[in-house]
């Protein structure tokens, strides 16, 4: 079989490979799952926190094995570690277990993420064929949106028949996605080889981090990612318990969280047609708004809380997909997977602050008012942000970024 075909069988195995990582059923139920097991929310935070911390450590330096050592062979690594994760929430009774088992699912997550991506995009790239990326990944996260929608409604179901059965089925599935990895194939890239004998990892850190310095652009779009997928990952994990309290079934929020993902699906599939009607500026500034505007009406409105609810989901699928685009389009190869990673460090990071918070404030004084207070600290901070995109923006455009190649010296 010749390279041209090898790289077009990964864009065909691409979707059902992130089909098969996001059929993950116990997505909408894993909150529930930990509470019925004994876990307070604020413990259920720490966890959730311990998860981010391991992704924070373990984010580029995953990154750079899947630049040095392969694509591939980083995104079967995590479906390994993947599987041993699942076992561990199967069979824990306790913080630590769950704990164990979130930080082997984060290092999992590591090693996935950035190289599952730019798989795709490289072999693009090689084909000649990059301008199709916005598009085709559009397709591929309206695949991801739906398996999420297909997933939480299952696992709402298992779920009220018993959690196991949901963890086993699971479990099953992240073996099958295990499969597909293998048919993955590597993409050619320019590897810089260097004579000096540092380690072969920090060298790709420390290059990445000189790329990052030169087109602060990059940086920026990571950062304002980072920021409003923390946003929307937090109001969709505590929604669980969110509309529990508003006494819905698991299988009622299911579906709600099953449609929400059929709206991401929607939007994700047809962000390459938003981002042509509003650019760049329009686009960061839609996204930030709308989701800004759905927090507060969580805050206010508790008879329209689905209907917020699933406004995120429509900003969720817009920036998922225009994000990968603008990022990847910025990037050389050779650094695209570290670099990727990086955009996965931060949204860490911002989760290891927001995510426990969240839940503290929530026991203290509620969900309404706590919706509230998370618009009110995300303004000033998605504003900064926004300023220095514009700022990075016009030197991007003086300067041009037409060289992929960069002197990073």
């Amino acid at each position: 079989m010749s390279t041209n075909n090898n790289l077009r069988v990964n864009i065909s195995v691409s979707y059902i490979y992130n089909f098969l990582m996001q059929l993950d059923i116990t997505s909408a139920i894993w909150v529930l799952y930990l509470s019925f097991k004994g876990m307070s929310l604020v413990e259920i935070g720490v966890i959730e926190s311990i998860y981010h911390i391991t992704g924070l450590l373990f984010e580029l330096p995953t990154g750079a094995i899947a630049d040095i050592y392969g694509k591939r062979f980083s995104v079967i690594l995590g479906r390994v570690i993947s599987v041993i994760s699942c076992i561990f929430m199967i069979t824990s009774n306790n913080m630590l277990g769950f704990s164990v088992a979130f930080i082997l699912s984060a290092a999992s997550g590591n090693l996935n993420s950035g190289a599952a991506e730019a798989l795709i995009f490289d072999s693009l790239k090689e084909l000649g064929e990059e301008e199709k990326y916005k598009k085709i990944w559009g397709s591929i996260s309206f695949f991801m949106s739906m398996a999420q929608g297909m997933a939480v409604l299952i696992g709402g179901i298992l779920a009220d028949l018993n959690f196991l059965y949901a963890y086993i089925v699971g479990t099953a599935i992240q073996i099958v996605a295990l499969v597909s990895s293998f048919r993955f194939n590597e993409p050619p890239t320019n590897k810089n080889e260097e004579k000096c004998q540092e380690n072969k990892i920090i060298y790709q850190l420390k290059t990445s981090i000189k790329v990052l310095k030169v087109r602060k652009m990059v940086l920026y779009l990571i950062l304002f990612s980072a920021l409003v997928g923390s946003l929307q990952t937090t109001v969709y994990f505590y929604s669980q318990k969110f509309f529990s309290n508003m006494n819905y079934s698991s299988t009622i929020i299911a579906i709600i969280c099953a449609l929400s993902r059929a709206i991401e699906a929607m939007s994700s599939k047809y962000a390459y047609k938003f981002e042509k009607l509003f650019k760049l500026r329009g686009t960061l500034i839609s996204i930030a708004a709308i989701n800004i505007v759905a927090l507060i009406g969580l805050a206010f409105i508790e008879k329209l809380s689905i209907l917020f609810f699933f406004v995120t989901s429509i900003t969720e699928g817009l920036g998922y997909t225009i994000f990968s685009d603008y990022i990847n389009k910025r990037i050389p190869s050779e650094y695209r997977a570290t670099i990727l990673s990086f955009d996965s460090l931060c949204f860490s990071f911002f989760m290891i602050s927001v995510f426990p918070f969240f839940g503290l404030v929530v026991e203290k004084i509620g969900f309404s008012v706590t919706f509230g207070v998370m618009a009110i600290i995300y303004v000033p901070i998605m504003l900064f942000i926004m300023q220095k995109l514009k700022k990075n923006k016009n030197r991007e455009i003086i300067g041009g970024i037409s060289d992929d190649r960069i002197s990073v010296k």
